[in-house]
């Protein structure tokens, strides 16, 4: 066989440009203002995110979490702390996030290290989750082999058919990501795109513009 191109897609780059000067100092201003934006825009699914992380052979590995709060102290998932995720953050506590909203033509990489949450908030967030969802927490050894999923589905079940409170697991909690770094991309006509760099640097941000 053959290799080839994949057919070319087209894009409306339509939106207006993004530059160091009209950007916001602060690039948690910045985020909050496209979230915002990237909600208004339709599907109300842009906490959707690529987690990447990497052991200490520096292998690396990625996958999509969603976004459960954020602000000046940094952004938040929850996860169980057995995954294969959570597993490679205690080797190696610094990830990297990206937000993609196509709607919109613009890309958020956001990367910094990563520290749990207090046990108070993983439980106060475990709380609010839909009954299933903590069935699944509990029940779950997330990223372990599962060598029957018939046990496995018995189990959920079995959870779900009670009523009793189900306490958040030991196993499962936030982690935090303290940004050190962002970059704002906002994609222009003619694959011109606009890229706007923020480095922390001693507590205070730096912007600063990359070439497409």
């Amino acid at each position: 066989m053959t290799d080839s191109y994949l057919p070319r897609a087209e894009y409306d780059f339509s939106q207006g440009p993004l530059r160091s000067d009209n950007s916001d100092a602060d690039p948690v201003r910045q985020f909050s203002l496209w979230y915002e934006k990237e909600a208004q825009s339709g599907e109300h699914d842009g906490n959707r995110m690529a987690l990447a992380t990497a052991d200490t052979e520096g292998c690396p590995s990625v996958r999509m979490v969603l976004l459960k709060q954020f602000g000046a102290t940094g952004f938040i998932f929850f996860t169980d702390y057995g995954s294969r995720k959570a597993t490679e953050l205690e080797q190696n506590p610094r990830a990297a996030l990206l937000f993609h909203w196509p709607r919109l033509q613009r890309q958020v990489r956001i990367e910094g290290r990563v520290e749990k949450v207090s046990r108070e908030m993983s439980e106060e967030y475990f709380s609010q989750r839909p009954r299933n969802s903590q069935v699944g927490a509990a029940v779950s050894q997330q990223s372990s082999p599962l060598c029957d999923r018939s046990i496995f589905e018995a189990q959920v079940s079995k959870m779900l058919e009670g009523d009793d409170p189900i306490p958040c697991p030991e196993s499962w909690g936030g982690f935090c990501l303290v940004p050190d770094r962002f970059e704002f991309w906002q994609g222009q006509p003619g694959r011109i795109h606009n890229r706007v760099l923020y480095l922390s640097d001693s507590g205070a941000w730096q912007r600063s513009e990359l070439q497409p």
